[in-house]
């Protein structure tokens, strides 16, 4: 099968006819299926796109959010309206609350948005301020302690969610996993122009909770292969951080969504 993955597509920033366009580039590649590792559309927009995809595409959609698609809204609110959509239309299938997906015999799919946790980098010393805690409920918060206690809780739920989906793929025995995340979840992930970020931005633009999970795993299992994809920093970037876990960071601009890459799944 074909798997085409798109990432930080951001919709409600173009018009019908650019989303358009890019229903015909993703039929044009023969996909069977959808993979959007987040940052879809504002949470004003969000559900109408992901509607929209879905009947245009007519084929699998699977996705994560990003943080971008909480903007204007709280996580919980927005993830209510998106669950609540997923369970009317059977071709959404919202990784956070599926099951593991099987693709192949051999390569199944899980994924999370697995959104920054503050704990890579300098979080106490950043002066970074993202407009993330200006337009998400919950991390609006009065201090940025306070907020680095949201987003530590955030990134463990993720990866306690992870963990548990990781267990489940490697009993039924699958040899290929790949994990769909909207943040890396490795600092050695986190591009910006060709380089790893800096200790002030790594706070916003990694989860550590994620790929502490990643790498325990992926090190007791080293006959399993992994390939997480995510997006988030909007340059583009491929590490290896064992010799079965790969890391594919999706590239972005705004205004221009495109496909990242088609996947064949053997």
């Amino acid at each position: 099968m074909k798997l085409t993955w798109l990432t930080d597509i951001h919709l409600n920033f173009v018009g019908r006819n650019e989303v358009n366009t890019l229903c015909s580039e993703i039929m044009n590649s023969g996909a069977d299926a959808v993979l959007i590792t987040g940052d879809i559309a504002s949470s004003m927009h969000l559900c109408k796109y992901l509607e929209y995809l879905s009947d245009n595409l007519k084929r699998p959609i699977y996705f994560v959010l990003g943080n971008h698609d909480y903007y204007g809204s709280s996580i919980q609110k927005v993830n209510h309206d998106v669950r609540f959509l997923a369970e009317k239309h059977q071709s959404l299938i919202w990784l956070t609350r599926s099951e593991v997906v099987e693709l192949s015999p051999d390569t199944c799919l899980i994924g999370h948005e697995g959104l920054a946790d503050g704990r890579l980098g300098d979080p106490e010393g950043s002066q970074v301020m993202l407009n993330d805690y200006l337009h998400i409920e919950e991390l609006h918060q009065t201090t940025k302690e306070r907020r680095l206690e949201v987003q530590n809780k955030l990134g463990d739920t993720a990866a306690q969610y992870i963990r548990a989906q990781l267990i489940k793929a490697l009993k039924r025995g699958y040899s290929n996993i790949i994990v769909a995340l909207h943040v890396p979840p490795f600092a050695e992930a986190t591009w910006h122009e060709g380089q790893r970020s800096n200790d002030d931005f790594l706070p916003h633009f990694g989860c550590k909770a994620t790929g502490d999970v990643l790498q325990s795993v992926m090190k007791k299992n080293p006959g399993v292969n992994m390939t997480v994809f995510c997006g988030h920093t909007h340059s583009s970037g491929t590490v290896d951080i064992l010799p079965n876990l790969r890391v594919k960071t999706g590239s972005a601009v705004y205004r221009q969504p495109k496909i990242q890459e088609v996947l064949e799944i053997g």
